[in-house]
């Protein structure tokens, strides 16, 4: 099994999520935000910051419908930290799998500031085996969000074990003005599947 693996994951299953909207569950699933403009938004390079500490994030389980929030907590370096529900997120985003138990932090650094065309491929030690990690930031795009439109850097991660037959691609969309990640899908070969999206944020 892979939950090993995929420790340093960020976001929990929709079946531990914390739901904080009366009605919401059992609706059926809901696309991805689309693109506000066929045009790619000019951005300047983003070092991939972080909303403040004590922030809420609010997310809509794109899947099930449900509602979670997602509670940010002082980053550690490029690792972010926050809870959801009792479960800590903690791992060097935008690759939810890698963590500062497998991962080294110089390893993904070449990645910042985020410009299109970039690139890192690193190996990491997780206990299900050799993992090798390509984590590339493919385009901009400005997503149309309840919220409003929000350019972002789209990144996408793919990760191998090839010891245990495992493959698992991510991808994020980075908003700089929002300093946090706003929609994310992320899919595995063993039945993972995540696709959540951020409908508020809530300063402290």
């Amino acid at each position: 099994m892979h939950q090993v693996a995929r420790t340093a994951a960020w976001v929990v299953s929709a079946g531990i999520s914390l739901v904080i909207a009366a009605g919401c569950q059992g609706t059926k699933p809901q696309p991805l935000a689309q693109s506000a403009s066929t045009a790619a938004p000019k951005m300047a390079p983003s070092n991939y910051e972080f909303v403040a500490p004590g922030t809420v994030v609010v997310w809509r389980d794109l899947n099930s419908g449900d509602l979670f929030e997602e509670h940010v907590k002082q980053p550690n370096g490029r690792m972010m930290d926050s809870m959801i529900g009792s479960r800590r997120s903690y791992a060097f985003v935008p690759d939810p799998w890698a963590d500062n138990e497998n991962t080294k932090a110089a390893d993904i650094e070449p990645l910042f500031p985020l410009e299109v065309g970039k690139q890192v491929t690193f190996k990491r030690n997780p206990p299900a085996g050799l993992a090798t990690d390509v984590v590339k930031v493919v385009r901009t795009e400005t997503l149309q969000l309840a919220m409003g439109p929000v350019d972002t850097y789209v990144i996408e991660t793919r990760s191998e074990i090839p010891s245990d037959n495992w493959v698992g691609e991510a991808t994020f969309w980075y908003a700089p003005s929002l300093k946090w990640q706003v929609q994310m899908v992320i899919k595995d070969n063993k039945g993972d599947d995540r696709r959540r999206q951020v409908v508020e944020i809530k300063q402290p």
